[in-house]
């Protein structure tokens, strides 16, 4: 059975008060009771005392009127039950009083009646007495306060329930009931209603939050209002297909979008709830994956599917659905996306990539006969020109010795001997055009090779540098050579393919050098932890200097760089065949240059010490 709030409350102070009322009052009648308890016995005692002090003569003088006296005037105390006297020269049953009634809760003492005679000293015990009293006064008294509590406990509870009752329908029930009226107002849909605020207690503070609760929901109704419109529009409006089925997987709204989409009558949807499957017109395979995706996964994302429209159109589409909802009200919402622009541009553009795949295959077909065309006269322009090496330079060398005895004819004279010079000299640089496009061939096809042999390292340099100071003094340029003292004497390595590398780079150095100086400097790099020493070289000027795009070209075949007065004379070949030379020997020449400021060519190469 349910009890109200104001039943309760009023129980609940009635009880509160009954403990209260029943407390105070039990310690009350305990504290009474003890005082008259206390008050017996200090009545009781000086009675005793009383009767010890008048009894001592009578008894000793066996006067028994006075005794009789006094124990009737003993038992005039309605709290005396008995009284009775022993001792000596008292007959049994002389001196002894009680009442007929039985005693109430009795109270006992026991004391002796002492006498002094005269001409004695000391006092001497002449009787016992017995002296019993009864509580039923006490009693008495006790149940009219208990009375007097009994009737306080019921006006206190009356009061407290006739009280509780006035006040909780004054202060409660009625602001409560108004409360609920109004929450009645607001749950029946008058968003925004107010209640007047009748007080300033909690009821109050309660009724303005109600008030600001109510326009929180007016609030909160109106952009839910506002928010549905606009989600309606986004549905019907979306240029994708939308639609909502139910845990069934029977759809139960679409859009315009996918009403177009289908091909179903301009402005009507389904008019029953169909099957996903059956409204899409999806194949029997296509339906079962769809579900089982669904159902195990609970959603799919952009799915590829053909569905078939009533007029028989062929349509191509992507499917994302997922479930949404709780296990009581769970749907399926999804998007249906055509895609069947998208999907014949695809197959239009794999048709033209199968094509274009045949023509590159066709074209790859052609390039790569031409490749290996172009291989086969490059292997024979490279066969060609190792072979022809010897012949090419055999005749040359004959005309060269020719030329050197002529000049040492003296009979010539200087206008012949200058001829002979510049005989000499076009000799020179033709021979070394022809070894350098030799050594490239060579290179190019892969016939080159080094040739170690034990090497006079100082000897080696020396020979470099006088090979090339005339040129230097022609120019009156510093040419210095710079040795590491730890640098070993012999050495195991091809002196001849090392040699050309740095005649190569100190001429070209000496070719862009106007002033100052050019240098030759020859290192020992301590071991590595291998135990392999290397030969560190670098060449340096204070000449015209490289541009970074120009250092990037610089070993490229065939490529001259600087003013044309200085490319005369030179093939473009003399760096890239130092620098694969120098890859042969186990380095690479770097190049460190500043335009105007000069130029550093260092490499490093392995070196094998001879003891």
């Amino acid at each position: 059975m349910q009890f109200g709030l104001q039943a309760r409350v009023v129980a609940g102070l009635t009880l509160l008060t009954t403990v209260l009322v029943v407390v105070v009052g039990w310690g009350w009648l305990a504290r009474e009771e003890a005082r008259l308890d206390r008050e017996l016995e200090a009545r009781q005692t000086r009675l005793a005392a009383l009767i010890e002090h008048g009894m001592a003569g009578p008894i000793w003088n066996l006067d028994r009127a006075t005794v009789s006296e006094m124990l009737g005037a003993i038992m005039a105390d309605p709290e005396v039950h008995s009284v009775e006297l022993q001792g000596l020269g008292l007959p049994p049953g002389w001196a002894w009083r009680r009442r007929t009634e039985p005693p109430v809760r009795p109270m006992e003492w026991h004391f002796d009646i002492h006498y002094q005679p005269v001409g004695k000293g000391s006092e001497e015990v002449i009787a016992r007495a017995t002296l019993i009293s009864t509580r039923a006064g006490l009693e008495a008294k006790l149940a009219a306060s208990r009375r007097l509590v009994g009737l306080l406990l019921a006006t206190v509870l009356t009061g407290v329930v006739v009280g509780s009752l006035l006040l909780m329908q004054l202060l409660v029930k009625r602001p409560v009931q108004r409360l609920g009226q109004f929450a009645k107002r607001v749950a029946s849909g008058e968003l925004g209603a107010q209640v007047d605020v009748v007080s300033r207690d909690e009821i109050g503070d309660l009724t303005r939050q109600f008030n600001a609760m109510s326009q929180t929901l007016h609030a909160a109704h109106a952009e839910l209002a506002t928010s549905e419109a606009r989600y309606r529009s986004l549905f019907q409006n979306a240029s994708e297909g939308i639609f909502v089925a139910d845990h069934l997987g029977r759809v139960v709204r679409i859009n315009h979008a996918l009403v177009d989409l289908l091909g179903l009558p301009e402005g009507r949807e389904p008019t029953e709830p169909q099957r996903l499957a059956d409204l899409l017109g999806l194949a029997p395979e296509a339906a079962r994956g769809l579900e089982e995706r669904l159902g195990r996964e609970g959603q799919v994302r952009q799915l590829p599917l053909e569905l078939r429209r009533p007029d028989g159109a062929r349509r191509f589409i992507e499917l994302s659905a997922h479930w949404t909802g709780n296990a009581g009200e769970r749907e399926i919402e999804g998007i249906v996306t055509d895609v069947t622009q998208r999907r014949e541009a695809e197959l239009e553009l794999q048709a033209h990539r199968d094509r274009l795949e045949e023509q590159v295959a066709s074209r790859t077909a052609a390039l790569r006969e031409a490749s290996e065309r172009a291989e086969a006269a490059a292997l024979s322009k490279g066969r060609f020109l190792a072979t022809m090496s010897h012949e090419l330079r055999t005749p040359l060398n004959g005309i060269l010795g020719f030329v050197q005895l002529l000049q040492m004819d003296p009979q010539l004279t200087s206008q012949q001997q200058a001829r002979l010079t510049v005989m000499r000299d076009s000799g020179d640089h033709l021979l070394t055009l022809i070894d350098d496009v030799l050594d490239m061939a060579s290179i190019e096809a892969g016939k080159i090779t080094l040739k170690a042999t034990n090497v006079d390292l100082r000897a080696l340099f020396d020979i470099v540098i006088q090979s090339l100071r005339p040129r230097a003094d022609a120019k009156q340029l510093d040419l210095q050579l710079d040795l590491d003292p730890a640098l070993p004497a012999h050495a195991v390595l091809d002196g001849q393919r090392l040699r050309q590398v740095l005649l190569n780079l100190l001429a070209n150095a000496i070719k862009f050098t106007d002033a100052g100086h050019v240098r030759l400097q020859v290192d020992l790099v301590p071991a590595t932890a291998s135990g392999a020493q290397r030969l560190a070289c670098a060449v340096s000027d204070t000449g015209i200097g490289l541009s970074p795009e120009q250092s990037t070209r610089l070993f490229q075949p065939f490529e001259q760089l600087g003013d044309l007065p200085r490319r005369q004379g030179g093939s473009g070949l003399g760096l890239s065949i130092s620098q694969e030379l120098v890859r042969l020997m186990g380095g690479q020449i770097t190049v460190e240059s500043t335009p105007g400021s000069g130029s550093r060519f260092s490499f490093e190469i392995e070196l094998q010490a001879v003891a």
